[in-house]
């Protein structure tokens, strides 16, 4: 039995499909059959319920499993190796979401940079969902993203804690508020209570973003049901446009003191009301997976961000 049988069987059974799983192999299709033919003899049963759909046996979904599990160990033993025949190159595989990026990484990337020169470095970004599943799958080493990180098998490093705010238009704190409530509300001797902005349209995350899971928790706890004018994938995209008037936003704590100084300063046409409650309380974390070979290339940069965790949380303040 070899890899490239596996890898061949694996592709074959995620398709369903022959022709597809051979074309994203990049051989001819019956390449592809003979491969999975040898491993079938060889193991002495059929892998597959070949109809007018392609099928696992049981058989099949046992191999499937296994093949999972020695592909990975593979990939492990390449990695491991690669290190071993030279100790400074290597690859980091960050995964983060969208925005985390930008306020996170310039604390720690170019310091990192600097002292590995000649490893590779890779980000993937996404929502919440897909950060998780990159990371169960293996396909990133580490993560920079909002916990919980619902991955079994991680080991998770809380990095800071942060509020969510409520951002919203001056004029439109005026009109859901009224003049005085607006000043008592700003001046901090009001009570939060969403409900007074029921009226007002908001511009939330697309579904699956962890910021909008705590909105979505809080507003469910509360009983109030936002009207939205604009869903976005982009946590930025929602702010301009809150800062133009369109609406109000939902906006974290860290970003805010990053990138958005001007606003809590009170230079911009915006009100920011923190929101009360742990629902609306974030915890930014490291992750990776407990049972996966770290390079040391991946083991300095799980150590400088531990460093660098207080810079953050400074930022904020």
């Amino acid at each position: 039995m070899n890899f490239r049988n596996l890898r061949y069987f694996l592709a074959a059974a995620e398709e369903k499909n022959i022709t597809r799983a051979a074309q994203k192999l990049y051989i001819s299709q019956q390449s592809l059959s003979g491969h999975i033919a040898k491993l079938e003899e060889e193991l002495g049963v059929s892998l597959f319920e070949r109809g007018p759909q392609l099928k696992l046996s049981f058989a099949g979904e046992r191999l499937r499993l296994l093949a999972e599990r020695i592909c990975s160990l593979e990939q492990e033993l390449l990695r491991e190796t690669q290190e071993i025949s030279d100790s400074r190159r290597g690859r980091l595989r960050l995964g983060l979401s969208y925005t985390c990026g930008r306020v996170l990484l310039p604390y720690v990337l170019p310091e990192f940079c600097a002292v590995h020169p000649l490893v590779e470095v890779s980000l993937t970004e996404g929502n919440h969902r897909q950060i998780n599943e990159w990371l169960a799958r293996g396909e990133v080493d580490v993560v920079l993203d909002y916990s919980p990180l619902d991955v079994v098998g991680a080991e998770v490093f809380p990095l800071l804690r942060e509020r969510l705010f409520l951002v919203c238009p001056k004029a439109l704190t005026d009109a859901a508020l009224g003049p005085e409530a607006a000043q008592a509300w700003r001046g901090g001797t009001a009570a939060f209570d969403l409900h007074a902005f029921r009226e007002q349209p908001f511009i939330l995350l697309k579904g699956g973003n962890r910021i909008r899971a705590m909105f979505d928790a809080y507003t469910e706890k509360t009983g109030f049901l936002p009207a939205i004018r604009l869903e976005t994938e982009n946590i930025e995209t929602a702010f301009a446009l809150a800062e133009q008037g369109m609406g109000l936003t939902v906006y974290p704590e860290l970003f805010l003191s990053t990138l958005h100084r001007g606003a809590l300063s009170g230079d911009a046409p915006l009100d920011l009301f923190p929101f009360p409650g742990e629902e609306t309380e974030g915890a930014l974390a490291l992750a990776f997976m407990e049972r996966d070979y770290r390079s040391p290339a991946v083991l300095d940069f799980i150590a400088l961000c531990k460093q660098k965790s207080g810079l953050w949380q400074l930022g904020m303040t």
